[in-house]
């Protein structure tokens, strides 16, 4: 508005030379709005120096990063301390932006943990929301951990949490259930190191290991070596909440492949269960229909969970023998990708063909990265009619209103809290062999 009317005229100018007067008031006008909403933006505010952990973009605190999680402690005066409560967090500041802060205070779920101390002593951890599995580092397989040494008793049940996360889940098991060993498999090394910290300082060591792998490639031979090795049983695998990955062309990043559920089938023994749970329905269907595409011969629906009487038996047996074929169809695919890379790293190009084209986009440098992996194939891109039997079980669209585990996760946490629905779904693996 302050703008002079020399300048403003050049702004306005048109081709003839001549400035008309409404041509002048509208830029007048479009000047003012700017203003006023340059006006009512709040000054950007910086951290002291000492708050950044010593300079450096990724040790700055953010609202959204877990480094805010040491923020739990507040001194109520010079001589004592105590850790924060919700009381203690504005009403009206959205649940996510303190969501890190939030699970640490006294009254949280997590509460008996007792992490606030050990956050401000471990600190935070800066890692990528979402990890692309296919990038040909992630394709080798991980080493086997030695289970006498992560375990005090390798005789004991064995529950895998697949996309452990912060981990809050499975040192709340863990304590919970003390005659069961946990493991965590996260994808991300910062998190699992983490983890395995937090277990020291909660004292929950004795059951609970967080280990880094890409679940994909590397479980189905971590579950055989417990079961072979320990002389026990794997009892309940768990994917909560995995990456959604929501675009069409990254769907094949998903940690629900074909070869995950030939993985765990091979690994589990009948009557193992697989849990299921997101807050993304799209990414619960998913889930469920590749298990189900994959490996509906070899898995069920827990019927002590889910009301099945409404499931169509002709369909499922329909699925059940298709699944067969898919599932073989899916392997000779794997294979042929495993060999393909195999040839390729030979040669000196790890993980990709010689011959590919250099690709473009905002995933440029990841797509090239990727290995030679088939994408599974979609229902909907196949227009076969497949249809799921198994979401016609009788309860709320075959999903699980209530959590049979007992334990919240992170995600979980927040998404009640904010009215939101979890989406489950409990498999049984059956006597048939892989």
């Amino acid at each position: 508005p302050t703008l002079p009317r020399a300048r403003l005229d050049t702004y306005c100018r048109r081709g003839s030379g001549k400035t008309t007067g409404s041509s002048v008031r509208i830029w007048e006008r479009l000047l003012f709005v700017v203003a006023l909403l340059l006006s009512r933006v709040p000054p950007c505010r910086t951290l002291p120096k000492k708050a950044r952990g010593g300079g450096g973009r990724a040790a700055i605190a953010r609202p959204h990063s877990t480094a805010n999680e040491d923020a739990v402690v507040v001194d109520d005066d010079k001589d004592a301390k105590r850790v924060k409560t919700s009381a203690d967090t504005p009403d009206n500041v959205p649940f996510k932006r303190y969501h890190g802060a939030k699970l640490m205070m006294e009254d949280s779920v997590f509460a008996e943990l007792e992490l606030a101390e050990a956050a401000q002593k471990v600190g935070g951890v800066r890692v990528r929301q979402h990890v692309n599995p296919l990038k040909a580092s992630l394709q080798s397989q991980a080493p086997v951990p030695a289970w006498t040494d992560v375990y005090a008793s390798t005789a004991r049940p064995l529950v895998v949490d697949i996309g452990c996360g912060g981990g809050r889940f499975d040192l709340m098991m863990a304590k919970k259930y003390p005659e069961t060993n946990f493991l965590g498999v996260d994808i991300r090394a910062p998190l699992v190191e983490r983890g395995n910290k937090w277990g020291e300082y909660a004292g929950v060591v004795d059951n609970l290991h967080f280990a880094e792998c890409n679940a994909t490639v590397s479980m189905g031979k971590w579950l055989k070596s417990y079961a072979e090795d320990c002389g026990s049983k794997v009892e309940t695998v768990a994917i909560q909440f995995p990456d959604p990955h929501f675009k069409k062309r990254h769907h094949k990043r998903r940690v629900v492949q074909p070869a995950l559920v030939r993985a765990l089938a091979e690994g589990l023994t009948p009557g193992a269960r697989v849990f299921l749970q997101s807050d993304v329905k799209d990414v619960s269907e998913d889930m469920r229909d590749k298990f189900e595409r994959f490996g509906a011969h070899l898995f069920d629906l827990d019927a002590s969970l889910h009301d099945t009487s409404a499931v169509d038996a002709e369909l499922l047996k329909a699925n059940a023998k298709s699944a067969v074929d898919a599932a073989a169809a899916a392997f000779e695919e794997d294979e042929k990708a495993r060999l393909r890379r195999e040839k390729a790293e030979k040669e000196g190009y790890p993980g990709r063909r010689k011959d590919a084209e250099k690709p473009d986009g905002e995933d440029a440098k990841d797509k090239a990265k990727e290995a030679p992996t088939p994408a599974a194939p979609e229902a909907d891109d196949e227009g076969d009619g497949w249809r799921s039997a198994w979401a016609a079980a009788g309860d709320r669209e075959g999903w699980l209103d209530e959590n049979p585990l007992g334990v919240p996760t992170e995600r979980e946490v927040q998404t009640t809290s904010t009215n939101g629905r979890c989406y489950r779904v409990m498999l049984v693996r059956n006597n048939t062999a892989v």
